[in-house]
């Protein structure tokens, strides 16, 4: 059984980001009104604690800072998506990853959940919760 249009659009998204093709992830499942958020936006202690988090990342370019900035610092362990959850105009991908601070060396390590806002079938915007204070932790040194 193939997968509905959204699942697919959220599975295509992630395998193409986790190959490091951001043309295609953008070029075939986003709308050209994406936004991406890291917990929640408007939050000046999230933004102290982590600079990536708290902002609305806006279209192609702002999601390029976000992953620049987050991959500068932060080295990727282990990434995984574990459940894709259809609820119509949204989908919802459960999942985990576990990062090593290039400079601390200090690992973050956590369940996530990514909520996608989907239109025709491409993903206009999306939001990660995740354990912020165990990211935020692995950048500071003991």
């Amino acid at each position: 059984m193939s997968d509905k249009p959204n699942i697919a659009a959220a599975k295509g998204f992630f395998a193409a980001q986790h190959c490091g093709d951001l043309d295609d992830a953008f070029g075939t499942y986003v709308h050209p009104d994406f936004r991406f958020v890291v917990s929640c936006a408007c939050n000046d202690e999230l933004r102290a604690a982590i600079p990536w988090a708290g902002y609305e990342h806006r279209g192609r370019e702002g999601y390029q800072r976000l992953t620049a900035l987050l991959f500068s610092e932060y080295e990727l362990l282990a990434f995984k998506t574990t459940r894709f959850t259809d609820a119509g105009t949204q989908v919802f991908v459960e999942g985990h990853f576990r990062l090593r601070h290039r400079e601390t060396a200090r690992i973050a390590d956590s369940d996530f959940l990514a909520r996608f806002e989907m239109r025709d079938g491409k993903i206009v915007s999306g939001q990660m919760y995740e354990n912020t204070a165990g990211v935020a932790a692995a950048r500071c040194a003991d």
